[in-house]
């Protein structure tokens, strides 16, 4: 693969990822602007966005092997933008939500595509590595966008005549005009030759072999994969907010802190991952260092709540959402090294399905339904976050536990 094609596409990634958090950023002025909830305002962040996103991940199924996948990236770019739109203009709870499943929509279609793209014409040995440059994009989004958007948030209160309660709109706005000139650079780009594909019902087939062969051990691995997603939507869903609400910075700081401290932890998360699976043994599963991961998190998810200054805070938050990006990265990448080839395509999407409507979907609104049921004052936010990161962890542990003991049984049973 080109590495100006694969760094286009890992810029999609990233301004998909921007896009996709802006939420986050503009969360205490919506709260404000629309008198919405923390319920409310998890149902934003998380269901809202993956309403359509089973929907985009299968109607762009059929399209994996088009001849015309650039230009079909572009028409992706286009549906989350116009969700970009409608969010800005929108005056009511139900028209946000109708904002929020089209950029889901528009992102559910781009991230397998371009994957493929990525999985077929990256080398072996270097497609980890490949991967974990497209996640390190949307890792590198997450913290561009509370920079980005705290940058502008802070810009239009200060240098616009734009009234208070309307810059999360103007933010929108101007956050998803970049995207029109990655669509001219797509449609611009010649179309890269692709391999035929099996006959759907075939796929079908050999995926249901696949997960006939070990039910439990890729159960487990989607639950490991699940755990770890939440874990890292739930933070970044929420950290601004507690640096907001608990620590007393400004909307617009909020998110300029958090988003610089990713914007380092990002691509660290992501290159670790990415060496730990084209460098690991045969003898140590992705699954064993997911939880090693998450049992280092533990204590990091606990003493979050504790923190008695803005730094503490966000150094707490960044560093479990740092672990918790290693360990879903490295499920993400290692995934296909145990499917074969054609079955990696399906195989993604089902993957990325699973962890996208665990962890965005429940991550971010069961933090904000915790927090408002547990009526802890002000540090009632971070309380309900600690609770979640810690429960998703305990899962995800388990789940590698699980996984390691039935794949010892069966190669001692296929060993007899």
């Amino acid at each position: 693969m080109p590495a100006s094609l694969l760094g286009l596409l890992a810029c999609g990634h990233g301004m998909a990822f921007i896009d996709r958090y802006l939420p986050a950023v503009a969360a205490p002025l919506l709260r404000a602007n629309l008198g919405l909830s923390d319920t409310q305002m998890g149902l934003l962040d998380g269901p809202a966005f993956v309403l359509l996103y089973g929907v985009g991940m299968l109607a762009s199924w059929p399209l994996a092997r088009s001849p015309y996948r650039l230009r079909l990236l572009a028409g992706c770019i286009a549906t989350w933008m116009l969700g970009m739109a409608v969010f800005a203009l929108g005056n009511s709870f139900g028209v946000l939500i109708v904002a929020r499943a089209l950029v889901g929509l528009g992102q559910a279609a781009f991230v397998p595509l371009a994957l493929g793209l990525i999985v077929d014409c990256s080398a072996p040995r270097w497609r980890a590595r490949s991967m974990a440059l497209f996640t390190a994009a949307s890792s590198a989004g997450h913290s561009l966008s509370m920079l980005l958007g705290g940058a502008t948030l802070a810009l239009l209160a200060k240098w616009t005549s734009v009234p208070a309660a309307a810059h999360w709109r103007w933010l929108f706005l101007v956050m998803a005009a970049p995207n029109a000139v990655l669509i001219l650079l797509l449609l611009r780009r010649a179309e890269r030759p692709y391999a035929p594909s099996l006959p759907p019902g075939r796929v079908f087939s050999q995926m249901r072999a696949a997960f006939r062969e070990s039910p439990w051990v890729m159960s487990m691995y989607l639950c490991g994969a699940g755990a770890s997603m939440l874990v890292i939507q739930s933070i970044g869903a929420w950290a601004p907010s507690v640096l907001h609400r608990e620590q007393g910075l400004t909307p617009a700081t909020a998110a300029l802190v958090f988003g610089a401290s990713l914007l380092v932890a990002a691509p660290l998360a992501n290159f670790i991952a990415g060496t730990l699976v084209d460098k690991r043994g045969e003898k140590l599963p992705p699954m064993t260092i997911m939880a090693v991961l998450l049992l280092m998190a533990v204590p990091v998810f606990w003493f979050i709540p504790w923190s008695t200054s803005a730094v503490a805070a966000c150094v707490l938050l960044t560093a479990a959402w740092l672990i918790g990006a290693i360990a879903a990265v490295t499920l993400l990448v290692g995934l296909p090294s145990m499917l074969s080839a054609p079955l990696h395509d399906m195989g993604l999407r089902v993957f990325l399905t699973f962890v996208t409507v665990v962890g965005v979907a429940l991550g971010p609104l069961i933090a904000g339904v915790v927090s408002d049921g547990m009526h802890l004052g002000t540090h009632g936010l971070s309380w309900g976050l600690s609770e979640v990161c810690l429960g998703a962890a305990i899962v995800g542990i388990v789940a590698a536990l699980l996984s390691r003991s039935i794949g010892q049984r069966v190669a001692i049973e296929a060993a007899r």
